[in-house]
């Protein structure tokens, strides 16, 4: 691997309530190590979901700890990548991870194509001489933090996970049920990047009709026996392999349903 250097210098990054934090999340404060990662990877995905709500309610989304933070922790909201990994990100440096910020480019089945460079914001974490890939914005894809090494299979709860680097050391993960057959979720680079560099694909990501997160309201969250989603058409349990879709009937039984299964009320979402 190349150009790890930056690890070696500690980011300035803005104060959070640290104690808050934790308790959402049901843990204590521990020493860094890769225990620790997995366990508050999996906890943060089982507690905060992935969600564009605010964009159809028009309010804006900007890449700032400290809205991001008010928005999340104390009223159990959600967010897309810049703000479930902007916040995670803080989290780790603030309990002595060496971490960085990186963007990549996720993949379009549709288009078969891969979005623009800062498309997805994903963390990379220095555990001693090993480097994780952690990813709590992504919706359905990382359970626990991945070992960034090349050709291997790794399983992640249920599934299995593999990255592939090629020649100009783009690496591309990729998940598979099977272990046979692999779908690759996104491809990035080992290059620190800051976090005002994603304020323009946020920005688009909140207004352009191209964009996946303006097209279709979305709410996903890892549960204990499975995961459960929820978008304008559908509300999907998975529960041990099994899946149950109810359809989604108007608006108002969107919201209903987020009430029900996420704890979200319509109101608290007028009241921002």
């Amino acid at each position: 691997m190349k150009n790890l250097n930056h690890f070696q210098t500690r980011p300035k990054v803005a104060s959070i309530n640290l104690a808050a934090y934790l308790k959402e999340l049901g843990s204590l404060k521990e020493l860094p190590s890769k225990n620790y990662l997995r366990k508050l990877h999996r906890s943060h995905l089982l507690r905060f979901p992935f969600e564009n709500l605010d964009v159809f309610f028009h309010r804006k989304i900007t890449i700032d700890i400290r809205s991001i933070f008010n928005k999340i922790i104390p009223t159990q909201r959600g967010g897309f990548c810049y703000e479930l990994n902007f916040l995670f990100y803080h989290l780790l440096i603030h309990l002595g991870y060496d971490c960085q910020l990186i963007s990549a480019r996720t993949f379009n089945d549709a288009t078969e194509s891969y979005g623009k460079e800062y498309d997805h914001m994903a963390i990379l974490v220095k555990i001693q001489n090993d480097i994780y890939l952690c990813d709590v914005g992504f919706g359905n894809g990382l359970v626990y933090p991945a070992k960034l090494e090349t050709d291997i299979l790794q399983m992640d709860q249920t599934h299995f996970v593999q990255f592939i680097c090629d020649v100009d050391d783009v690496y591309y993960l990729r998940k598979s049920s099977d272990g046979q057959t692999f779908k690759t979720l996104y491809k990035f680079e080992i290059k620190l990047r800051e976090p005002i560099e994603f304020i323009d694909m946020c920005d688009f990501h909140q207004t352009n009709p191209q964009s996946y997160f303006v097209g279709k309201k979305i709410i996903t969250k890892l549960t204990d026996s499975g995961r459960i989603t929820l978008d304008d058409s559908f509300l999907k349990i998975q529960e041990k392999g099994i899946t149950n879709k109810i359809e989604v009937l108007n608006d108002d039984d969107f919201y209903t349903k987020m009430e029900e299964h996420f704890g979200i009320t319509y109101q608290s979402l007028l009241l921002g």
